[in-house]
């Protein structure tokens, strides 16, 4: 176990702390004015169960719905409709829910105001497309075999939803607060969950063009409900960023600070192959350890964002144990510790959320047997972490503001 795992932990207790989702929330919603009317709830995504009930202990609720991928304990409130929606794929669930929002929003008027909680998976959670949903996850996963940008998949997605790409607001006259919790690296609103309250105009002939770039036959049905697509009016809507990868780099950074180091935010917008985020990171820590920077020992690097995997063994891991994985030659006999941890508690196809290492960690590995290289090529850092117990395992945090990488150099 690394020597500085308590400190470690202590440090994700504070991020996690700083991005609650009921606490950000709630601290929001105190701003609200009442309407003349009533107050309707749309809440849907990974942290909507914590975002919804800051609003249930603020407000009275007309008529809600919310939608989540835990089975959790479903929310006590007589006119809210709590749905376990798919994930990462949309099902019948997430239809439902969405259907039941465009209800909701039917019924509300001017004199009323509509409550809308989004955060991340809300995309897969919260659906109603134009085509079936077997059509709708059978082109998403030709795009994403075909190397796709996120952003082509988003756009794809936008132009084969009733909901997505600021849709949901054309569904009522009353008044519309967006609260946000980002997932994604720069908290584009367009791209959180895929935009629902966002505007955006979509063109036709784009959505097209990456079909065919992606060899995507495109079949009657699909082209009738890209071309023939509701002309929806860009409406006015409050949006209002809950909390984001920053607030909680800046809450790991401040705790550190208070323990003696210096701390150095790096940004929030880490991305690329995790193998390649290590050596640019671990670059940076290194010539601070041997004082090749202006930032000498005792100094606490916070990052975050989110990096990549190309898998090609068969092992099992996520993006952030990956990081930590190839982190060790780079720290290798140095007083520092790093770990990496997805904020939502889930890293890839693992039950844990990252990993810790420090310089004695490779000497550690390879006492036990342990050749780092080859669970790299295994895309197998999970049971290499396993085996020394250095996993970060939180479980679900109900909360998801993407990835956080701290190095703490003494």
């Amino acid at each position: 176990m690394v020597k500085n795992t308590n400190l470690v932990h202590e440090v994700i207790s504070v991020i996690l702390k700083a991005i609650d989702p009921y606490e950000k929330t709630f601290e929001h919603l105190k701003n609200v004015e009442k309407p003349q009317g009533k107050i309707f709830l749309i809440a849907f995504g990974k942290s909507s169960l914590k975002m919804a009930k800051a609003a249930l202990d603020l407000f009275k609720i007309e008529k809600g719905v919310v939608v989540t991928n835990e089975e959790v304990e479903k929310l006590k409130a007589p006119n809210v409709e709590y749905i376990k929606g798919g994930h990462p794929l949309p099902n019948e669930n997430s239809v439902k829910a969405a259907e039941k929002a465009i209800d909701i929003l039917k019924s509300a008027d001017e004199k009323d105001l509509v409550i809308v909680m989004i955060s991340g998976g809300g995309s897969a959670l919260f659906e109603s497309p134009k085509v079936s949903l077997d059509e709708l996850k059978n082109v998403s996963d030709l795009l994403m075999k075909d190397g796709a940008t996120i952003n082509e998949l988003n756009l794809v997605r936008k132009a084969l939803s009733k909901v997505k790409g600021g849709k949901l607001p054309s569904y009522t006259s009353a008044k519309m607060i967006s609260f946000i919790m980002s997932d994604v690296v720069g908290d584009d609103l367009s791209v959180i969950a895929s935009g629902p309250t966002y505007y955006e105009k979509i063109e036709t002939s784009e959505v097209l063009d990456v079909l065919k770039r992606h060899g995507v036959k495109i079949s009657e049905t699909l082209r009738n409900a890209i071309t023939s697509g509701e002309k929806i009016e860009k409406k006015e809507v409050e949006h209002v960023l809950v909390a984001s990868n920053k607030d909680a780099c800046l809450a790991a950074k401040s705790f550190l600070e208070k323990r003696g180091y210096r701390g150095v935010y790096l940004g929030s917008s880490i991305q690329g192959e995790a193998r390649e985020v290590a050596k640019v990171l671990g670059g940076i820590y290194a010539d601070a350890y041997l004082k090749k920077s202006d930032f000498a020992p005792p100094v606490a690097f916070v990052s975050g964002g989110e990096s990549t995997v190309t898998v090609k063994g068969k092992g099992m891991g996520g993006r952030n144990q990956e990081v930590a994985l190839a982190m060790l030659p780079l720290i290798a006999k140095k007083e520092i510790t790093f770990f990496s941890f997805g904020t939502d508690g889930i890293d890839g196809h693992s039950s844990a959320a990252g990993a810790i290492v420090d310089g004695n960690s490779l000497e550690r590995a390879k006492a036990l047997g342990l050749d780092y290289v080859n669970f790299l090529n295994k895309n197998d850092s999970y049971s290499f972490f396993k085996a020394l117990s250095d996993l970060i395992v939180t479980g679900p945090t109900g909360t998801n503001v993407t990835d956080v990488q701290v190095a703490i150099i003494d």
